[in-house]
């Protein structure tokens, strides 16, 4: 979803529809990436759970 949303906005900015729109689709596609990123990173690097 967040590179459909980033690759969106980009061509929104190159054929100039909409305006300034592009750069929130680009900026919400982005934000949405660095997310799942972040998340992936975190659970990858958190190891495994401790069990009482």
């Amino acid at each position: 979803m967040a590179l459909v949303l980033g690759l969106a906005g980009w061509l929104m900015l190159i054929e100039g529809v909409l305006g300034l729109s592009g750069y929130v689709v680009v900026g919400v596609g982005v934000g949405i990436g660095c997310a799942v990123v972040g998340s992936l990173a975190h659970d990858a690097l958190a190891g495994p759970r401790e069990r009482l």
